[in-house]
């Protein structure tokens, strides 16, 4: 059965409304406050829900409820669990300016069911804790203060946490709050001082440097401050409390956003007012209430044994990655595999679809791309608005290095005592995160030039392919990013095909050997060396190799320059082996390896399978004579008008390298695998 209570209506007599606006108009007339008129009506739930009714219809139409709560519309709900007088006020606008209509009301009875509210209960203790419930904050552990991005997808401290005691002496850690709910009163004791953002100083008489940044102020609270709480529709709990109080450290603002509230704890979000693109946060707990003590971190694994190798990172030659849309795979905390400082366990893909879609591509030949796929996440210290947003946004900026754009690579095997280790180098080269680099953070762009990132491959499942990989941020083991990647369900997203044209160069283009590691090599996949020369750069010992050409023209003709020298293997019948004249092999069952006019043919990528490159004729070959489709020569003379087909692993047409393989078991358990770059000279 409702209360039975009367509405008192001070601000009498009350203005007329001749007639009702039926549709909002935009013209020049300035609204009265008879337009800003409203009724309201107790619900069904309780007399203390009230349903207040704009009579007329605006463009834009503010509330104040008396109660905390604000809001737009025509309509609007408010709760007023408690006895008293509201002051209640709509304010209306139209292109000629705006009026305001203010009414109090009075709720004659508090209403206790409104008063059992779980959140309010677990703010005050509830109606049993005669004495509130008083909090303070949580001073001895991580993370109890911090700040991050003023942004809707973020609710944590992600660019900066305290550690445990770090502000001791400022003030914040003993101050305590005590939250009533009888009268929703609010007793802020502040034991003679009080900690604050450094812009604040000038409202604080006394404020002074207390060593840990920032400032600390004497202060003492004012009596009789109140608190309120709302809970806006699809929005995080907003506490406020009045003028003169306020919670752990003041930024200018009363008003927190609740992320976290538990029995035992609370993590409360705020604006700085000062800079509305931050956000603080404060952790706090209940007074005389122990956590239990944060875990050692756990000590470093005598034998991390991560089996990793780097046929895993670049698969058959090319391998795109992308960070896995799951909780855990993208985040910051206190050790390998943490995301505790951030994200703490939430998944945030779908918060950030332009990260969770980067392609990061590790190619056989030592090139590492970055694909941003046409969007990035914004951050301030890329100098552009938080949040995804086009990656041209980049352009013409200093974090422009930090776009699409190829790098090189190296990976470092893993040990009994080492994790493996991926390292990539260049200008803006990173993985998932441009801001972590080994030892600190970037606060703003540009990237330091050439330079190289280490990350280490801390656990590795066979079975899924799911690679994580961690970035000591601080180089003393306290903060790490880490980072759950897995490879893309389609390896060919991102990858450039080669065509003809590109082979040829529109006429005639000259290959030659890339002098790097990698790029000369046979191994149980496409792309790997790793059976010879494992790693190693064999260019400056075998020069006459690297220097043979490759040329391919518009007309469908191939040859083979040596340029005067070749290096000979027993196969070729030379009688010794190693760097020596071209000459050598005129006479011999081999001769046909020499320099040579052959053709070529070209079958583009389609449906999945690779770009193919045939050469024909007897003797032809690209980059090694021994190879062919099934087998090597143990002995020339090579078989008449032979057709000898390579695979195109991959081809970047920034750098113009050209990566081909050749299976020669035809069971795909030995494969050759060749980096041809243009000849230039």
């Amino acid at each position: 059965m409702k209360n039975i209570f009367k509405y008192l209506w001070l601000l009498l007599p009350l203005v007329v409304v001749m007639a009702c606006v039926e549709e909002y108009s935009l013209d020049g007339a300035p609204p009265t406050e008879a337009d800003a008129n409203f009724t309201f009506t107790p619900t069904a739930e309780s007399d203390n829900i009230l349903r207040f009714t704009a009579d007329g219809d605006f463009f834009m139409m503010n509330w104040d409820l008396g109660n905390g709560q604000t809001g737009e519309g025509k309509t609007i709900t408010g709760t007023y669990p408690l006895a008293g007088t509201y002051t209640v006020s709509l304010t209306v606008f139209n292109s000629g300016g705006s009026a305001t209509f203010t009414r109090d009301i009075v709720i004659e009875q508090t209403d206790p069911l409104l008063l059992d509210r779980p959140i309010f209960n677990l703010l005050t203790g509830g109606v049993d804790a005669v004495e509130g419930k008083t909090w303070k904050i949580d001073a001895g552990r991580a993370g109890h203060f911090g700040v991050g991005p003023n942004i809707p997808t973020s609710n944590f401290p992600e660019w900066y946490q305290a550690v445990a005691n770090e502000k001791a002496g400022s003030g914040m850690y003993t101050d305590r709050y005590t939250f009533f709910l009888d009268g929703f009163r609010f007793v802020m004791e502040t034991n003679g001082l009080v900690y604050l953002n450094s812009a604040q100083g000038s409202n604080f008489p006394g404020a002074f440097d207390p060593g840990v940044g920032d400032l600390s102020a004497p202060y003492e609270a004012p009596d009789n401050l109140r608190w309120s709480l709302v809970e806006p529709e699809g929005q995080l709990p907003e506490l406020s409390v009045t003028q003169g109080g306020f919670l752990g450290y003041f930024a200018g603002g009363r008003t927190y956003q609740i992320v976290r509230l538990e029995e035992n704890e609370m993590f409360l979000r705020f604006v700085d007012q000062a800079n509305t693109d931050l956000a603080w946060y404060i952790r706090l707990i209940p007074e005389g209430f122990e956590p239990d003590p944060e875990p050692e971190p756990e000590p470093e694994p005598v034998n991390p044994d991560v089996s990793f190798t780097q046929s895993d990172l670049v698969g058959n030659g090319r391998k795109v990655w992308v960070l896995k849309p799951a909780a855990g795979a993208f985040g910051v905390g206190p050790s390998r595999g943490s995301d505790s400082f951030f994200p703490n366990g939430d998944d945030i893909s779908g918060d950030r679809p332009c990260l969770f879609n980067d392609l990061f591509i590790f190619n056989s030949n030592g090139t590492y791309e970055y694909n941003a796929q046409g969007d990035v996440y914004g951050e301030a210290y890329l100098g552009i608005p938080d949040g995804c947003q086009p990656e041209e946004d980049l352009i013409g900026t200093a974090a422009e290095a930090w776009a699409s754009g190829s790098h090189q690579f190296s990976f470092t095997p893993g040990t009994p005592t080492e994790f493996p280790k991926i390292t990539v180098t260049g200008t803006g080269a990173f993985i998932a995160l441009p801001k972590a680099f080994n030892g600190g953070e970037y606060s703003a762009a540009p990237p330091r030039a050439n330079e190289s990132v280490t990350y280490e491959v801390i656990a590795y499942d066979e079975a899924t392919e799911e690679m994580t990989i961690s970035i000591d941020i601080t180089n003393d083991g306290s903060v790490f990013w880490n980072f759950t990647l897995i490879p893309a369900a389609d390896q060919s997203v991102g990858q450039e095909a080669l065509t003809v044209a590109d082979l040829t160069g529109g006429g005639e283009r000259a290959w030659k050997l890339k002098p790097a590691a990698g790029a000369f090599g046979v191994g149980p996949r496409p792309g790997s060396d790793e059976f010879f020369p494992n790693g190693n750069n064999i260019s400056g010992e075998r020069d006459c190799l690297f220097n043979d050409l490759f040329i391919f023209k518009s007309n469908g003709e191939y040859s083979y320059d040596p340029q005067g020298d070749i290096f000979a293997e027993s196969y070729m019948g030379t009688g010794s082996e190693g760097c020596q004249p071209a000459s050598n092999l005129v006479g011999t069952a081999g001769e046909a390896w020499g320099a040579g006019t052959h053709e070529f043919s070209f079958s583009p990528a389609s449906g999945g399978a690779n770009a193919k490159i045939s050469v024909t004729g007897t003797g032809a070959f690209i980059a090694l004579p021994k190879a062919y489709n099934g087998g090597e020569y143990s002995a020339g003379p090579p078989r008449t008008n032979e057709t000898v087909t390579y695979d195109v692993l991959n081809y970047n047409s920034s750098t113009q390298e050209l990566t081909i393989a050749i299976d020669i078991t035809d069971s795909g358990a030995v494969w050759w695998t060749f980096v041809l770059v243009p000849d230039n000279d």
